[in-house]
């Protein structure tokens, strides 16, 4: 076998190792995404050294926005009000961007995308089935940490978020993808999955930007399904299966109920230390910090700074090295002001035109990911965390991967 033979035989391997690693290790799945860095350089210093660019990138728009991305941030290290080593490690979070484009850059053909999805829905399905053994009090012996420490009983190996969310993308993918799945009853075992997913959601993990995944998703699908006027389906269904399962789950009723609880206690003046609570504080710290330098913000991994200057004595000593508001598109703005949202905002856009040109299946899966990530950086800094940013990277990219290396059958947009 010749030096190029195994050097294209070892050019996808990071990113099958990032999608076996992602359900189960950070750790693991950062030193996938080191390795996916290396070869990518590699890749693009072939392609220069050949004068052969590569066709796969040269088709998608995306990837121009995501250095704009980080260009803007990279720029924003001249003016930033945080520590020149806190502004670089924030900075560097963001670099996790680049996992979308490296994804097609490595990955070759069809089948060696299907190929780095299919590992990762078995991981991810190995999750979800241990989530179920674990809720009927079993001890396994691949499960290590202690209840306690996973802090609900359904949760496996990362946060009950990040578990969450991610069990929700593999509903969604399972279901846009199940002409994909092989065999006689592949269909069969795609929607078995999804409902499994959708049940351990729903009732077994506590994660509510998880739930509110799978909502956007069930909609989506419904909207897709349902034919002609049946389409408000969409907008009904999701809320009626919401209240449904909070009438059937306690735990589910007790998480909604205190959303509004302590909201409402916040706007009224009450500071305890709840989750909804707190993240209105920081909601409106950041608020004013976008007010204070609307245009172009306070530079990258400011928002710290800038919270704790806005707190002053009111600082909670637990908050003080807090990075996050918790919110994706008030963190961009505290970083970028208005410039940030609107980087942020033409990234998602630019994700689904990319993807309008590929078969129906994998731009419903494209928009539906999309439109989970737009919902979850509602509440969460998606992106800028690190389990679930990797997640949303990499499965954006594998999606733009196999909707490159799929032909378009001329199916109608949608």
């Amino acid at each position: 076998m010749s030096e190029k033979s195994k050097w294209e035989n070892l050019r996808p391997w990071p990113v099958y190792a990032m999608a076996a690693s992602i359900p189960f290790s950070l750790a693991a799945a950062n030193l996938s995404k080191f390795f996916m860095f290396i070869f990518g350089l590699a890749v693009l210093g072939l392609a220069i050294a050949r004068r052969n660019p590569l066709p796969q990138l040269a088709q998608l728009r995306t990837p121009a926005v995501i250095l704009l991305m980080l260009a803007a941030l990279a720029l924003s290290l001249a003016y930033t009000s945080a520590p020149p080593a806190e502004a670089l490690n924030d900075f560097a979070k963001y670099g996790k961007l680049l996992v979308i484009a490296l994804v097609p850059a490595l990955v070759r053909t069809r089948r060696e995308v299907l190929l780095a999805l299919g590992v990762y829905i078995a991981a991810e399905t190995f999750v979800v089935l241990t989530s179920y053994l674990l809720s009927m009090d079993l001890i396994l012996p691949w499960v290590i940490k202690p209840r306690a420490v996973r802090l609900s009983i359904g949760t496996v190996y990362s946060s009950y978020l990040d578990q969450s969310i991610m069990t929700a993308g593999l509903a969604a993918l399972s279901w846009h993808l199940r002409g994909e799945f092989p065999g006689r009853h592949g269909r069969t075992v795609a929607i078995a999955l999804v409902l499994l997913c959708a049940v351990n959601v729903m009732f077994f993990l506590p994660g509510r930007s998880g739930q509110v995944a799978l909502l956007v998703a069930l909609s989506m699908a419904l909207f897709w399904l349902i034919p002609g006027a049946g389409k408000a389906a969409a907008v009904v269904v999701p809320p009626m299966v919401l209240a449904a399962a909070m009438a059937a789950s306690p735990q589910l009723r007790e998480r909604v109920s205190a959303v509004v609880t302590e909201s409402q206690a916040y706007s009224q003046g009450d500071r305890a230390p709840t989750s909804s609570g707190l993240r209105l504080g920081f909601w409106r710290r950041s608020v004013e910090s976008i007010l204070e330098s609307p245009v172009v913000g306070h530079g990258a991994g400011s928002w710290n700074a800038e919270y704790t200057r806005r707190e002053g004595s009111q600082l909670n000593p637990s908050f003080k090295d807090l990075r996050n508001p918790h919110e994706e598109y008030l963190m961009w703005g505290v970083q970028l002001g208005i410039v940030g949202v609107a980087l942020l905002l033409a990234f998602l856009v630019q994700l689904v035109r990319d993807a309008s040109r590929f078969t129906a299946a994998i731009r419903r899966a494209m928009k539906t990911f999309v439109a989970m990530l737009a919902a979850v950086c509602l509440f969460n800094t998606v992106l800028f965390d690190a389990l679930i940013g990797d997640y949303f990277c990499l499965m954006l990219g594998l999606l733009l991967a196999l909707g490159l290396y799929s032909a378009p059958h001329g199916e109608a947009a949608s």
